[in-house]
C-alpha cells in the first residue's frame, strides 16, 4: 500500500465528511424551521379555536416547554457550527490533493511528505469510520473498469469493499433516516398525546 493511496483514500473519506457535515447543517435547520412553525401553528390553533385553554392546562404548559426546548436546541445546533467544521475539512482534502498528486511524482520524498502529510491531518478533525467506508463503497460501485481477478478490487482502486463495510453502511444510513423521520414526526406525535391526555 503506497502512501500516495493512503493520501488519495483519505482526501476521499474527508469529501464524504464535509458532504455529512453540510447535510448535518441543512437537516438541523431545516428541523428549527419546522419546529418553530410547528409551534406557532399550534399556538394559534389553540388561541383561535381553544380560548378556553389556559396556561395552567397541560396543553398550555406542555407547549411553553415546547418552545422553550426550540430555542434550547438551536443555541445548541449554533454551537456544533457543522459550516465551520466542514469548510475546514474541505480546506483540509483541497491540500491533499496537492500532496496526492506530489506522492505520485517519481522523485517525491515521501519522508517529507509524511510529516507535512500529519500536519495538514492535524488542522481538523478527522473523518469517521463510516465517511471512509462510503468512500470506499462509492468508488467501488462508481468505478467502470473490471474486476482484478489477483486482488477481487476494482482496476484502479488498492483496495475494495468487505461485507462488513456494505452492512455498516447500510445500519448507518438506516439509522440516519430513521431518526431524521422520528424528528420531523416528533412535534406531531407531541400534539397527538397532549391532545389525547388533555
Amino acid at each position: 500500500m503506497a502512501f500516495s493511496d493512503n493520501v488519495w483514500w483519505t482526501r476521499k473519506a474527508r469529501i464524504q465528511a464535509e458532504k455529512r457535515l453540510l447535510s448535518n447543517a441543512f437537516q438541523s435547520q431545516l428541523l428549527l424551521l419546522w419546529y418553530s412553525f410547528f409551534g406557532v401553528a399550534v399556538s394559534i390553533y389553540y388561541l383561535k379555536f381553544m380560548p378556553s385553554v389556559g396556561q395552567e392546562d397541560l396543553a398550555g404548559i406542555s407547549w411553553i416547554v415546547y418552545s422553550v426546548l426550540v430555542l434550547s436546541m438551536s443555541g445548541f445546533i449554533a454551537g456544533l457550527s457543522f459550516k465551520e467544521r466542514a469548510s475546514l475539512i474541505k480546506e483540509s482534502y483541497e491540500t491533499l490533493n496537492t500532496f496526492y498528486q506530489k506522492a505520485k511524482a517519481q522523485d517525491a520524498n515521501i519522508a517529507q511528505l509524511s510529516s507535512d502529510y500529519e500536519q495538514i491531518m492535524g488542522l481538523c478533525e478527522n473523518h469517521t469510520d463510516y465517511d471512509y467506508y462510503l468512500a470506499l463503497c462509492l468508488e467501488h460501485v462508481t468505478n467502470n473498469k473490471d474486476v482484478d481477478t489477483n486482488t477481487g478490487c476494482k482496476e484502479d482502486l488498492d483496495r475494495c469493499p468487505t461485507w462488513y463495510h456494505w452492512l455498516s453502511i447500510t445500519w448507518w444510513l438506516t439509522k440516519r433516516y430513521v431518526l431524521l423521520t422520528l424528528l420531523y414526526l416528533l412535534p406531531i406525535i407531541l400534539l397527538v398525546a397532549i391532545e389525547k391526555l388533555a
